[in-house]
């Protein structure tokens, strides 16, 4: 028995057990951090990825070009013929300043078999007006009378972009370009059509030939910057993030977005001093100051990071109030109790009542473990008891009350409470580590190993791998 009387030796690290495998979970919070925060950034399908400003559909430049294109440009498009003038010109006085007359006119006197030119007048004088299902309508007229119409594929690719049909303006961006008709604004939108899209090599792409037009375009920088984050090109995102943060340095998402680049390099502490910068200029948000906490715990700098979370929690209600637990997780599982107790306190007065039933159950679970590790040992046992009488399954309940008794010695109960734990599909491989370990305090030591090869089989770890080397190696000893 010599082999086994330092029982230290076969000590499981802290990985292993319960306490040490919510530990673990901690400790991968940066490594899911670049993916989380590139999903809050990420375009969504039904949403603009960001507001256009010099590119604007509503801007000054925008405008004047939109009216300069009523001009007839006969090189490669309908042409107007002797008979087509009279109808022109008692149009062209009100293209610009009364297109409701202009429309009023041309609609008397277009027909089906009109030249196309009159229908694409239709079509520009209904976006001009706003009326993208008449433009629509007209434009598609005039391509069906005239395919490689290419002001027509412009305007209508304009329409889907009002009307948030973004594959339909790629489609007809793309016949503009084929027409020869690529510039800044073809480009430009059919660019920003790809990012709405989610399609990012696409965008980058469009994006690059927009800035040979057009390299000082902030909206063109912007959704490049973007597109080479979401492409996982973080240096060349970071140096673009400096032209962007130095020409406008109050926009919050240039200096959020490269915190993500900088995580994306491990550069993690320019993330924080982004994060930081937000934080400073009054506009943080729960997510960017709970990330800056993330970050702070796991650089261990725990009371700064405490400290975000509580200011997290005091200035803003999350979207989801469930989400207000996280950070209580985050800390509990570092076996940081007392900052944890701290975080508490205020998650029960900010935002305690909105919790739902199970997750005011998780955060009386939290705070039982809290008084099981640092309080009153007897109240903590007794809210998980509580919480066992509503969910007898409860697979956290059970392996912490289990935890309590064997580490009062108490092996029958503890090993009562392993095994009902091992009927919950969530605890199930903590449960097998857990009676794993209670095996070892009995010297049980091949049992232990066929709960300990048991849990492997379900979720391989190398701690619990080391775990069995060093039993097995006790048990060739003992030979």
């Amino acid at each position: 028995m010599n082999a086994i009387a330092d029982k230290s030796q076969l000590k499981p690290p802290d990985a292993v057990g319960l306490r040490g495998q919510l530990a673990r979970a901690a400790s991968s919070i940066v490594s899911i951090l670049t993916l989380v925060i590139c999903m809050s950034f990420a375009a969504s399908a039904t949403a603009a990825p960001f507001e256009l400003t010099d590119t604007a559909l509503n801007g000054e430049e925008f405008k004047k070009r939109f009216l300069a294109s009523y001009g007839v440009n006969e090189a490669i498009e309908p042409k107007l013929n002797q008979a087509d003038r009279p109808l022109y010109e008692s149009i062209a006085p009100h293209l610009r300043s009364d297109p409701r007359q202009a429309i009023q006119i041309a609609q008397q006197s277009v027909t089906a078999d009109s030249n196309a030119s009159f229908d694409f007048l239709l079509g520009n004088l209904h976006y001009q007006i706003e009326d993208y299902a008449a433009c629509e309508k007209h434009l598609l007229e005039a391509i069906r009378k005239f395919p490689a119409f290419r002001r027509a594929h412009r305007t209508l690719a304009l329409v889907q972009i009002q009307r948030d049909q973004y594959p339909k303006a790629v489609a007809h961006f793309l016949k503009v370009i084929e027409l020869g008709g690529g510039d800044a604004q073809s480009y430009g939108l059919l660019a920003y059509s790809y990012l709405t899209l989610e399609k990012y090599e696409s965008s980058l792409a469009a994006y690059r030939m927009a800035r040979m037009f057009k390299p000082d375009s902030p909206d063109f920088k912007r959704g490049q910057a973007h597109c080479l984050l979401m492409t996982h090109q973080p240096k060349a995102a970071i140096a673009l993030f400096d032209e962007l943060i130095a020409d406008a340095p109050a926009e919050t998402d240039f200096w959020l977005k490269q915190a993500n680049a900088f995580l994306e390099t491990g550069q993690k502490d320019k993330a924080i001093a982004n994060l930081e910068i937000v934080a400073d200029s009054g506009k943080a948000n729960w997510s960017s100051l709970t990330l800056l906490a993330d970050l702070y715990l796991d650089m261990d700098a725990h009371g700064l990071a405490v400290a975000r979370y509580k200011r997290a929690l005091n200035e803003f209600q999350p979207a989801d109030p469930s989400a207000a637990l996280r950070p209580l997780n985050y800390l509990v599982e570092r076996r940081l109790y007392s900052e944890a107790r701290e975080y508490l306190v205020i998650v029960r007065v900010k935002a305690g009542e909105t919790f739902d039933a199970r997750t005011l159950s998780k955060v009386n679970i939290n705070e039982a473990q809290i008084e099981l590790e640092i309080g009153d040992k007897q109240k903590g046992l007794a809210t998980l008891q509580k919480e066992l009488e509503t969910d007898p399954l409860n697979g956290q309940s059970l392996l912490l009350v289990g935890e309590y008794y064997l580490s009062t010695d108490d092996h029958e109960k503890a090993e009562l409470y392993f095994e009902r734990a091992l009927s919950v599909s969530d605890a199930q491989v903590e449960a097998l580590i857990a009676l794993g370990r209670l095996a070892v305090e009995q010297r049980k030591l091949s049992e232990a190993i066929e709960h300990l090869r048991k849990a492997q089989d379900i979720r391989p770890s190398s701690n619990v791998e080391r775990f069995i080397a060093a039993i097995q190696k006790a048990i060739d000893a003992e030979k």
